[in-house]
């Protein structure tokens, strides 16, 4: 697969997430109320946020680049991913209201979207 195609390929499994994250939303909300709702959106948003830092710090398309700032800019956007998600599952435990299941939910889902593009 070329450069393009890994790309398109990050792109769309965002794209997949983001609908991941709207579908808790509506479906959390619909079944259980705003509360719930609200929950699950946190936790998506939890799963697809740091996804999309990670993205933008190493999927900047830079053809210079050597092999060492490749392996260099994947620890640091994974460590950024990292240290982020904890603070959001921090901030979302603080807020009033938040159900921990369909947050956990949620994020699960998210996360599955892209382990299972990795098997597609």
């Amino acid at each position: 697969m070329g450069g393009a195609g890994l790309f398109n390929l990050v792109r769309r499994v965002l794209q997949l997430q983001l609908l991941t994250v709207l579908g808790g939303l509506v479906l959390a909300w619909a079944l259980a109320g705003r509360e719930q709702g609200v929950s699950a959106l946190l936790g998506g948003l939890i799963g697809f946020l740091p996804n999309l830092v990670f993205a933008f710090l190493f999927g900047r398309k830079d053809p210079g680049k050597t092999a060492h700032q490749v392996v260099r800019a994947f620890y640091i956007g994974e460590t950024v991913k990292l240290a982020l998600t904890g603070l959001l599952f921090v901030i979302a435990f603080h807020l009033p209201g938040v159900s921990a299941l369909p947050l956990f939910i949620a994020f699960a889902a998210v996360m599955a979207v892209f382990w299972f593009s990795l098997l597609y």
